[in-house]
């Protein structure tokens, strides 16, 4: 591997090698303010210790688009990766499309803002190319620093305690993300 991002790769993802990217690999989908790759590398469940490896490596393989969310708790690592890739010039940061979402627990106005600028900052961006609403549930507010993993609150029958949040008032609020610059483009997980 060369020295730039994905030299430290484990084992079991250095078998593969980089291969001519492929038309499917850069195929858009035009948005607001930029088109988006419409492959990419998700980090749902991705193993802790091993997702920045493989970010890394699929950075390397010629993936552009990769997807985050909060809830995943992996955001750090993922960051680290892209700061490793970006810092080393394997891809400008214009090259890349990041994807982020917000979780149940956080869309009341304040916490909106709130929530992006923790994901930017875990991922080590300066803004992110989309953010979604992950669902269309406004949960309790829990604070991500007291309570980990950000689930949701249970009431005494084991349900989600909700809270009564518009999915106005969520979309409000992204949209002055938009405005700040810190997102260029918000959408709908559902």
């Amino acid at each position: 591997l060369p020295a730039d991002c994905g030299s430290d790769v484990p084992v079991q993802l250095q078998s593969v090698h980089r291969a001519p990217v492929s038309e499917a690999m850069k195929a858009t989908a035009p948005l607001a303010n930029g088109s988006m790759p419409m492959v990419g590398l998700g980090t749902w469940k991705a193993e802790k210790g091993v997702v920045g490896a493989a970010v890394e490596r699929a950075i390397h393989l010629g993936y552009r688009h990769i997807d985050c969310a909060a809830v995943y708790e992996n955001e750090k690592e993922v960051g680290n990766a892209l700061k490793k890739c970006l810092d080393s010039g394997a891809v400008q940061r214009s090259d890349l499309w990041i994807t982020s979402k917000l979780w149940n627990t956080m869309h009341r106005r304040d916490h909106v803002r709130q929530a992006c600028l923790r994901t930017i900052e875990d991922l080590q961006v300066e803004y992110l190319d989309l953010y979604l609403i992950h669902f269309p549930i406004a949960m309790q507010f829990v604070d991500p620093e007291e309570h980990k993993p950000a689930g949701p609150v249970l009431d005494g029958d084991g349900r989600a305690i909700l809270e009564k949040v518009s999915i106005r008032e969520t979309w409000e609020a992204m949209e002055e993300l938009v405005k700040e610059g810190l997102v260029k483009n918000i959408g709908a997980n559902f």
